[in-house]
């Protein structure tokens, strides 16, 4: 009765001082959050331009600048929909009739950059993330979000390694780490391997994927003659969805394919595993 009271009292409180405290808040808010947008804009201008030039992308200068500057939201999708192929392959009927999930998920974020897409999108479900990439720069950008965000995934570890060359078992056992993958996120990569490479990673992933889990990969349709993405790193050009989901048939019995037309790029979604998948 005494809560119920207080509460009661507080929201009086509040809704005295509402039309004086609310505008004067609303006004540093939007002042620090233009603020925030401009420094994240500077920061991704460096970023672009230093030589060498990057090639991963923060996504917090996606999310922080060019979202809220010219709307762009592609990154959010590499996000969204690998999460809801987990919500209807791995999690249960309990989990959603007691809106309550379990932290049961190992997630591989392969060619990760700065680990945006496992922190943001799987903090809550994931009980480990392991996060590869071959530029350690990439990797301490995901390692100084943890630090910043007390509600990501604590059980996170980063691996400097090429995949190109190494067995990702190899790489879990030179870690000390001993599970296998439910979800395996490879985003904007694919498009830098080869045929023979993406053979050899294939085989590679299968070995440490869990009974019951699936791949999950982003790209773009790109004119081989007229690339704007970094083509002097790309080794494969996608024509449509078709020949990126057909990589995938060839190592697992599943696949789904999505295309969507963002921010001018047109995006390719697969995911692909063994058992029927489905958002």
């Amino acid at each position: 009765m005494k809560n119920k009271n207080l509460k009661k009292f507080i929201r009086k409180i509040i809704s005295i001082f509402y039309p004086i405290v609310f505008p004067i808040t609303n006004f540093f808010g939007r002042f620090f959050l233009k603020c925030t947008n401009y420094l994240y804009g500077f920061m991704m201008l460096m970023d672009w331009t230093k030589i060498p030039g990057t090639e991963w992308m923060d996504h917090d200068q996606d999310t922080l600048y060019q979202y809220y500057t010219n709307g762009s939201f592609f990154h959010f999708e590499r996000g969204i929909i690998p999460r809801m192929i987990a919500s209807k392959l791995l999690f249960d009927e309990e989990e959603f009739k007691t809106l309550k999930i379990k932290k049961k998920i190992n997630v591989l974020d392969l060619c990760s950059g700065d680990s945006y897409i496992s922190q943001k999108f799987f903090f809550d479900c994931s009980k480990n993330i392991v996060s590869v990439d071959l530029d350690s720069k990439a990797l301490k950008r995901g390692q100084d979000r943890i630090k910043r965000f007390k509600f990501l995934e604590k059980n996170h570890h980063f691996i400097e390694a090429d995949i190109e060359k190494d067995q990702i078992s190899d790489l879990l056992k030179k870690n000390n780490l001993d599970f296998k993958f439910d979800v395996i996120l490879f985003n904007m990569a694919i498009e830098h391997f080869n045929e023979d490479e993406l053979g050899f990673l294939f085989e590679s992933l299968i070995k440490v994927m869990s009974e019951k889990s699936f791949i999950f990969s982003a790209t773009i349709i790109e004119d081989e003659n007229d690339a704007h993405y970094l083509p002097e790193h790309h080794e494969m050009f996608f024509e449509n969805k078709d020949q990126l989901e057909n990589i995938f048939k060839k190592y697992f019995k599943f696949t789904l394919s999505q295309e969507s037309l963002v921010n001018d790029r047109w995006n390719i979604y697969c995911a692909a595993s063994n058992h029927k998948i489905d958002f």
